[in-house]
């Protein structure tokens, strides 16, 4: 059984390392290919549409076909897209493509990896529901969000480390990754048959209980997108740095978070073990406390120890609503959950960079602001639940 988890976490934490390896070096990159910024913009959106697109029908695949099968398919797939964008990448460097074919190229590439991306961690989710009792699920999800916040702290480095001998060389690194996460679920992972191979019930984002942790799962990642999207801004505007400075600023700040959140969240597996609701009440309050901290402070400091505040924050609220959705709902639509929560983080990806940004051009202090306001609603609607949920106890 561990094996097999430590396949799921391995397939989980090379999917998103692959994205945190490749923005890194994305800008400078458009800028070597004689691109612009909006041009960067429109690759970047049209994957997280993909992505919006895909996931829930890779959720429901998984049921109908099993999680074996698709997360090889989905790995493979990776690969291939990975490959097609290092390539037409290379071409473009190499002077060999340009202009629209090159633009074009790079964003039907990008597609092709938004489409794969949400196969892997809805499929892989799913299947720690399967292996894992109702007692142990946050736990299990735990894992998966630690894979998480493991790229969040390896992918920068890595990218940085790679970026020595070439811009290029991190898109390579994220290229090969997949062959091994595929390697490792095919030895590793047993083949099973799927839960059902009649139509599985469906599950409607909008269903009782469901939409809750869908929402609670979209405001989390509407924070953590507005972390990335603006922070390095902000900092260089409250605090007068020069853009070197900005960007060495916001990776030692986006480390911070990574790390906090590696942390808490094998604090939750091996000892916490808290329930859904607890974790996300808990979460929710430190990053509300990490926004107050980045709106009233002009100290770096401070600012560090908003990151960290937020990594543990976000730690415990991504495998609260993971878990909470997944409880959800019965052993047969555990895939097509899972898909939804893929598709709630697409469309976070969609929305949040261009509204944040926006928002931030009227006031530096409204997108943060905007993110206390949808975390508090938040965790009212958690509160009202757990109220109605004590309220109706009796009658049961």
């Amino acid at each position: 059984m561990e094996r097999i988890k430590f396949s799921i976490f391995i397939s989980v934490f090379v999917s998103f390392l692959g994205l945190t390896v490749i923005m890194p070096v994305l800008s400078p990159l458009i800028r070597e290919l004689n691109l612009s910024e909006s041009h960067a913009g429109w690759i970047v959106s049209i994957g997280s549409i993909a992505m919006a697109a895909a996931g829930p029908l890779w959720g429901v695949w998984s049921d109908k076909r099993g999680r074996k099968p698709i997360m090889l398919i989905g790995l493979l797939g990776l690969f291939v897209s990975y490959a097609l964008f290092t390539g037409i990448v290379y071409l473009g460097l190499r002077h060999l493509l340009s202009g629209g074919l090159l633009l074009g190229g790079l964003i039907a590439a990008r597609f092709l990896i938004g489409i794969f991306i949400p196969s892997v961690p809805p499929t892989a989710q799913a299947y720690m529901a399967d292996v894992t009792q109702n007692q142990d699920r946050s736990s299990g999800m735990s894992l998966i969000s630690a894979a998480n916040g493991l790229g969040l702290v390896l992918g920068p480095a890595l990218a940085g480390a790679f970026a020595l001998a070439g811009l290029i060389w991190p898109l390579y690194l994220g290229t090969f990754l997949p062959l091994v996460a595929f390697t490792i679920v095919l030895v590793i992972i047993p083949k099973a048959k799927p839960l059902t191979r009649d139509k599985p019930p469906k599950v409607h984002p909008f269903q009782k209980n469901v939409r809750l942790y869908l929402f609670i799962g979209l405001t989390t990642m509407i924070g953590i997108i507005t972390i990335q999207s603006i922070s390095g801004f902000y900092l260089q505007d409250k605090l007068m740095l020069s853009t070197n400075e900005m960007a060495r600023s916001l990776a030692i700040g986006l480390t911070c978070s990574g790390i906090a959140m590696l942390f808490i969240q094998i604090v939750q597996m091996k000892w916490l073990k808290w329930e859904p609701n607890t974790m996300i009440m808990s979460g929710g309050f430190l990053v509300i406390l990490s926004m107050l901290c980045l709106l009233i402070s002009n100290s770096l400091f401070i600012y560090y120890l908003a990151f960290f505040l937020f990594g543990i924050g976000v730690g415990l609220m991504m495998p609260g609503f993971m878990t909470g959705a997944s409880l959800a709902v019965s052993n047969e639509q555990q895939g097509a959950v899972a898909g939804l929560v893929a598709a709630v983080q697409g469309i976070a990806a969609i929305i949040t960079p261009v509204l944040t940004t926006s928002l931030y051009e009227l006031n530096q202090s409204i997108p943060y602001t905007l993110v206390i306001v949808v975390v508090f609603i938040a965790l009212c609607s958690v509160a009202a639940q757990k109220y109605v949920s004590r309220e109706k106890a009796p009658l049961s």
